[in-house]
């Protein structure tokens, strides 16, 4: 549908789910990664494999002159990400990241609030994301990785590296935990909550409280099978508001993004080096949720 993309092909290794694709959609497919990766008109591969494919592949697609857009996490390895952007920097092409909660309307209006003064300083921010186990082993060494990172994605966006982190968590069944963090900046805390712990019914769950100087911002999002109920408010001193959330696709967002930092040359948003920095904070805290009781937890002074 995007005027600048003229064709696309889509590897997969399921034949039956390929041909239905190239059916419905009327595109290139093949199980043969190679054809897309080797093929000179292609421009841009989207890397959405597992994440501990996605240092191969990614490597493979910059020798071979391509850009790339990948999903998060970028990989589960700071040795990974490092690697990633050294070849970034030997072949001259870009990585770009799906750090999607970037285009998602709620985060981005906290970040202008910010860039705007309108609300002098954030002083204090709690953020969450919880789900029922809907999404395969979000135990305490997969759930910073694989849920907590598209927080980490927005906070390290918004205000860099963390001076402290302290982390809790506990497991519950096999695959399932909970853990809190908190990050210390040199005018801000944050709190971090991710569950993977909720009942079948508890709705899919994402939302913050952003304490400002100057006033606060509540954002809350759930999920339900049947119904999606959202709000985001504003409230100050003089006056309370429910801010219209705009609609958009965040994926399609961070697409087009992409597609005019290739073709422009443009800075971005979505940088391997954001990544990288959300990387270290999830996997600062998986240390500390490993290596400690989990009921404990741990203070880890960077």
């Amino acid at each position: 549908e995007l005027d600048n993309v003229h064709s696309i092909s889509i590897f997969g290794r399921n034949a039956e789910k390929l041909d239905e694709i190239k059916k419905e959609m009327t595109i290139e497919v093949t199980n043969n990664m190679d054809t897309i990766i080797t093929n000179k008109e292609i421009d841009l591969i989207d890397i959405c494999l597992p994440s501990s494919m996605h240092k191969e592949y990614v490597i493979q697609a910059l020798k071979n002159g391509k850009h790339v857009f990948c999903e998060t996490p970028i990989c589960l390895t700071l040795e990974d990400a490092i690697a990633m952007e050294r070849a970034e920097k030997q072949y001259d092409k870009r990585v770009f990241v799906n750090l999607f909660i970037k285009h998602e309307y709620p985060y981005e209006y906290i970040y202008e609030t910010i860039e705007k003064n309108s609300l002098g300083k954030l002083k204090a921010l709690h953020i969450r994301r919880k789900t029922p186990p809907l999404w395969g082993d979000l135990g305490l060494d997969k759930i910073t990785k694989n849920l907590m990172i598209h927080e980490l994605d927005f906070i390290t966006w918004l205000l860099g590296m963390p001076t402290e982190i302290s982390a809790f968590g506990v497991s519950g069944k096999e695959g399932q935990s909970h853990v809190d963090a908190i990050l210390l900046y040199p005018h801000t805390i944050v709190e971090v909550q991710s569950s993977s712990m909720m009942p079948q019914h508890h709705p899919f769950t994402v939302g913050y409280e952003a304490v400002f100087e100057e006033g606060t911002i509540e954002y809350f999002e759930h999920g339900y099978a049947d119904r999606l109920e959202r709000s985001l408010k504003l409230f100050t001193n003089t006056h309370n508001v429910e801010i219209p959330i705009i609609e958009k696709s965040c994926y399609e967002a961070s697409i087009k993004h992409v597609l005019e930092c290739c073709t422009k040359n443009i800075p971005t948003k979505l940088g391997l080096a954001d990544a990288i920095q959300s990387l270290q904070v999830a996997l600062q805290i998986e240390e500390q949720l490993l290596k400690n009781n989990p009921v404990r937890g741990a203070i880890n002074k960077l």
